[in-house]
């Protein structure tokens, strides 16, 4: 029975040259062929290998490997043959061929179920075509991210720019947080951005007004729809009212809440309104006491002169006398009283002139001091510079005095209750809240205006004095007169005492 042994035992064999009789020519034509297919069939396998190692994006990279290993098993076999024209080793010759057979065959059947796979795989137009659809989507995608950055930049150039105060407000688990600022907000609250952002309402506001903004950003975020209102302040440069808006941004996914808010200054625009309001009001009152002076001067003035004669033809001493003497001396009252009347509703008349306010000040801080000498009043004047402002200086000093004349019954009135309370008034003349204003302010320490009269503490015969010490028209009229020079008077209660202010305008001086 045949063994291995004798499948290789090629003593009996002649080799393949001898049936081609050594002819050289058939010989050599077969040892070339072969020589020529076998390094053939022996180069291809390197090169797959080498494609196979070097490409890791290669769909099915084991059948480079499975094809090398045929091609190589099939040049092996062209390389026995022309080994068997001289030796007959036919026996590792078809040892050889059966590998490839092996081979051969594991390949094919390898191959027949990739067929459908490798049909599926995209040619080279499909991959053209998805390459240029894909070009123009990654051209779309950059264009659109251009646009995108450009209008950020400009968003954020409005951001940046605006004149109101914008902010942008982050939900957090603890509050609120001021995420960002523009510069309009930083100088609004003077605080550095660094300062302001990642902070809460309470860095910037007092206790009440941050809890009320924290509730309004809370409302705005539970139902989702903007909101705007108006608030008032009131601090050391007086009141300051201010429009708010809130507006929710979109959510995105992953990422807290936010508010885009916006803060504007309305003080001048409801000042003007109320200006406005109060001018129409003043007239109609200033033309009313005109006409209620005009009527009673006659009328005052003939039972002033009836009485002077009766008085003339009573004796010295006698009751109808002195009764006559009280008739006379509340009718020169009365006379007083309609004068001041009249001069409410006065337009005097006149140019007006470029003066220095704080010398009409100083004189005007002089006769008070003069005239109330004996009442232990301390009255000091700060002025640290000139404040040229257009006007008439007579009428401004009627004003001041004014001022300082209703300060002074308010400390008296003070004394009278606490007779060790500081009896002090001050008036200031510094540079203004906008530049070009200077603002004069008279400060005392009367105690502060009561709460019940403060929204008609300016109006004529409102006064908080008892009854027949005053008129009630001297801060309308002060304030009627620093209103002519583009001023307008406010008040506030501070310490111990209530301060009377006007911003005025200064007079810019031209050079020659």
């Amino acid at each position: 029975m045949p063994n291995l042994a004798t499948l290789f035992d090629s003593d009996a064999l002649a080799p393949h040259g001898v049936c081609l009789l050594w002819r050289p020519e058939l010989l050599w034509l077969h040892v070339v062929s072969d020589a020529l297919i076998g390094l053939a069939y022996w180069s291809i396998p390197i090169v797959l290998i080498v494609i196979a190692r070097r490409r890791r994006d290669l769909a099915f990279p084991w059948t480079f490997e499975l094809f090398a290993l045929f091609i190589l098993a099939c040049g092996a076999t062209h390389f026995l043959s022309i080994w068997t024209l001289w030796y007959p080793d036919y026996g590792l010759e078809g040892a050889v061929k059966a590998v490839t057979a092996v081979v051969s065959v594991v390949t094919a059947i390898a191959l027949w179920p990739l067929l459908p796979r490798v049909l599926a795989l995209p040619s080279s137009a499909d991959l053209a075509r998805a390459n240029t659809a894909l070009s123009r989507e990654v051209a779309e995608r950059r264009e659109a991210e251009a646009r995108a950055r450009q209008s950020e930049a400009r968003l954020a150039g409005f951001f940046e720019h605006m004149s109101d105060a914008l902010f942008v407000v982050r939900a957090e688990r603890g509050g609120f947080v001021f995420e960002t600022v523009n510069p309009s907000f930083v100088r609004l609250f003077g605080r550095p951005r660094e300062a302001i952002e990642g902070s809460g309402p309470d860095v910037l506001l007092d206790a009440v007004p941050a809890a009320e903004l924290a509730s309004a950003f809370a409302t705005c975020f539970g139902t989702g729809a903007p909101r705007d209102w108006e608030s008032t302040i009131t601090g050391p440069e007086g009141t300051r009212h201010w429009h708010t808006v809130l507006a929710p941004l979109p959510d995105i996914q992953g990422e807290p809440r936010r508010l885009l808010g916006s803060l504007r200054d309305v003080t001048e625009l409801r000042r003007l309104q109320t200006d406005l309001v109060e001018a129409a009001r003043r007239a109609t009152i200033g033309a009313m006491c005109a006409g209620v002076a005009h009527e009673m001067s006659q009328p005052v003035n003939i039972i002033s002169l009836w009485a002077d004669r009766a008085r003339a033809t009573l004796e010295v001493g006698t009751g109808a006398r002195r009764a006559i003497e009280v008739i006379l001396g509340q009718t020169r009252r009365l006379g007083a009283l309609l004068e001041r009347m009249r001069e409410l509703a006065r337009d005097t008349p006149g140019e007006a002139e470029t003066f220095d306010a704080a010398e009409a000040a100083a004189a005007a801080v002089e006769v008070a001091r003069r005239s109330w000498s004996l009442d232990r009043i301390e009255v000091t004047l700060d002025a640290s510079e000139p404040a040229p402002v257009l006007g008439r200086p007579a009428q401004f000093e009627q004003a001041l005095l004014h001022l300082l004349e209703n300060a002074r019954d308010a400390v008296l009135r003070r004394r009278r209750q606490e007779p060790d309370a500081l009896a002090q008034i001050q008036v200031t003349l510094r540079a203004g809240p906008q530049p070009g204003q200077m603002t004069l302010a008279v400060q005392d320490t009367g105690g502060g205006v009561p709460a019940s009269l403060g929204a008609r503490i300016l109006e004529p015969f409102v006064t908080s004095k008892d009854p027949g010490e005053g008129t009630g028209l001297g801060l309308p009229i002060a304030a009627g007169i620093l209103r002519g020079m583009g001023g307008r008077l406010a008040w506030l209660n501070r310490g111990a005492g209530a301060v009377f202010q006007v911003a005025l305008p200064l007079v810019r001086e031209h050079p020659a």
